[in-house]
């Protein structure tokens, strides 16, 4: 092959390469979609558990609370007397927003049109604006603001009168000056930095008179939502009950929280969903990721590979050279097709583990990996830690179906 035939061929491969390595992020949306759903299926999931354990508004409830889940923040608490403190603040905080002068006043002051603070921020917004709108005179004129910085005409200019850049300076400093209508350029220097200082004055002005306004939505806000719970408090507060708890529940200790359910089905069988789930999200963020960085590392050492060879057979040295077919052949070898059959490969193990369902297989009484329950033990999970360590620490280890019975691979039927 002649050399000019080969380097025509390799800048297109090249090409090809490049435009595959920029695409493969893209590649890889659908693992993001479904990372998306798994945590959504967490979140119902910590939801279910929560409502589960908190089903009422009761004190059998509450009391029952921490021997299911762990979780000692009701315990002695009297929910009669919860209740009655939780009424007489929120009547006591409605009662102080009511007498607040700026929520008494709040259409006068929050008036679209007429109110004394939208008059306020307007004014404020409009100085600031013709402000902003003489300082762009200064900053759009060439060179002012580089002169400007640099320090020109004061004792921090350092530029030497030796160099032509002072001259520049010069030249300039004297054009600036005579086009503000200035007799010097100190005099410009000083009017720019009045506007910068009046804007600074009006950008605090300004976010003073928002942060009033803002105090007095909060105000009305927080009125609206106080008098919402206390029109069906008992609701608010279960709802508050069940939030605290599933904070806890979301890092409980999944083994601890399933000796706990006691042989409940319905908790033992939302443990074992919530704590697969969170085995999917941890497993499919290795595949994808593995998966991901070698095709990166691999296509990157192959387009730096054909940079390195048109580097060399670009030199006047190989003009009119002929390649021997063989070695251009395996230079310009196209990856791309047998990296498609590999991902193929990748999206068929990806989805084995990524759409499990039967989370009911699982078995916290066996030392065993979701891993190998997802994947039926025909996958190799060394690459994530948790399945390497579980290997070290199990040598010998082989993975039997559920359906059979198993312990480290000895059967014991």
């Amino acid at each position: 092959m002649h050399v000019s035939q080969f380097l025509s061929l390799a800048r297109q491969r090249r090409f090809d390469l490049q435009q595959a390595l920029a695409a493969l992020p893209a590649e890889f949306a659908r693992h993001d979609a479904r990372r998306q759903e798994l945590q959504q299926l967490r979140e119902q999931t910590l939801d279910e558990l929560a409502q589960v354990n908190l089903p009422t508004l009761d004190q059998p409830a509450l009391n029952a609370v921490e021997a299911w889940t762990g979780y000692g923040r009701f315990r002695g608490l009297n929910l009669t007397d919860y209740l009655a403190r939780e009424q007489n603040r929120l009547t006591q905080r409605a009662a102080e927003i009511r007498a607040d002068a700026r929520f008494i006043r709040r259409q006068e002051l929050l008036d679209p049109t007429a109110g004394e603070l939208t008059l306020r921020a307007k004014q404020a917004g409009d100085e600031l604006t013709l402000i902003e709108s003489g300082l762009q005179r200064y900053e759009q004129e060439p060179d002012f603001v580089s002169l400007y910085r640099r320090g020109y005409r004061t004792p921090s200019y350092r530029q030497s009168i030796l160099t032509l850049q002072y001259y520049k300076d010069w030249k300039r400093g004297d054009e600036i000056t005579e086009k503000f209508g200035c007799k010097a350029f100190s005099e410009v220097r000083a009017a720019y930095e009045h506007l910068l200082r009046g804007r600074e004055v009006c950008q605090k002005t300004l976010q003073g008179i928002e942060g009033e306004i803002q105090d007095v939505r909060r105000l009305i806000a927080e009125l609206n939502e106080t008098q919402r719970r206390l029109a069906d408090l008992p609701a608010f507060v279960l709802a508050d009950f069940r939030r605290m708890l599933r904070e806890h529940l979301a890092f409980a200790n999944r083994e601890q929280l399933f000796q706990w359910a006691g042989g409940d089905r319905v908790r033992e069988s939302l443990i074992k969903r919530l704590d697969g789930i969170e085995k999917q999200l941890e497993y499919t963020t290795a595949l994808a990721g593995r998966q991901l960085n070698e095709e990166r590392q691999y296509l990157t050492t192959e387009i730096g590979k054909l940079e390195r060879k048109l580097t060399k057979f670009s030199r006047p040295k190989y003009a009119g050279t002929q390649l021997r077919p063989a070695d251009a052949q395996s230079w310009l070898r196209d990856p791309r097709e047998r990296l498609a059959a590999r991902r193929q490969r990748f999206w068929r193990d990806y989805d084995r583990v990524a759409y499990y369902d039967r989370y009911d297989r699982y078995d916290f009484a066996s030392d065993l990996l979701w891993w190998d329950v997802m994947t039926d033990g025909r996958l190799d999970g060394d690459f994530i830690p948790e399945v390497y360590q579980y290997r070290q620490m199990h040598p010998g280890y082989t993975y039997q179906s559920p359906t059979e019975p198993y312990r480290y691979g000895v059967d014991v039927s």
